[in-house]
């Protein structure tokens, strides 16, 4: 069994998580952290540091979090490892407990606004860009609808 990051930490990237664990297990894509599931040694502590309750045990990622579970291995093999904290987003508190911000995943840099949220995982043997949704500088949080 590995930890998995979900969808909480889409924007924010804060990186707490990071400093407590042994392996060296996290990996570090524009907006996004993901874990490494050959790295992760089921110490859990990772899970107690994350602001946003973003990190669960693969077997308790909530049923609509399930596909982040093929998106960390699957991002783990293209980014490179992150070792030590680093200061959150400059809008990370800004996004901390929104929902919905699949489609605001950047899976590189140079990546091209997209809004589609079908599919989160590619395909074996294909290339998934659904997920490359631009973070500009002046991009807002999206608003908060009044009750």
């Amino acid at each position: 069994m590995t930890y998995v990051v979900t969808e909480s930490c889409i924007r924010c990237k804060y990186t707490d998580c990071v400093d407590v664990c042994p392996t060296d297990a996290f990996r570090e894509g524009p907006n996004f952290l993901v874990i490494a599931p050959d790295e992760c040694i089921d110490c859990t502590l990772c899970v107690a540091e994350c602001p946003v309750d973003a990190i669960y045990a693969e077997d308790d990622v909530p049923a609509d979090q399930r596909d982040f579970i093929l998106l960390n291995a699957e991002l783990a093999g293209q980014w490179e490892p992150i070792v030590e904290k680093k200061p959150g987003l400059p809008d990370a508190d800004d996004w901390a407990g929104r929902k919905d911000k699949r489609g605001e995943l950047r899976r590189c840099e140079d990546a091209r606004p997209s809004r589609s949220t079908a599919g989160l995982a590619a395909a074996p043997g294909r290339q998934s860009g659904n997920l490359d949704a631009a973070t500009n500088s002046g991009s807002q949080p999206p608003e908060e609808s009044s009750p």
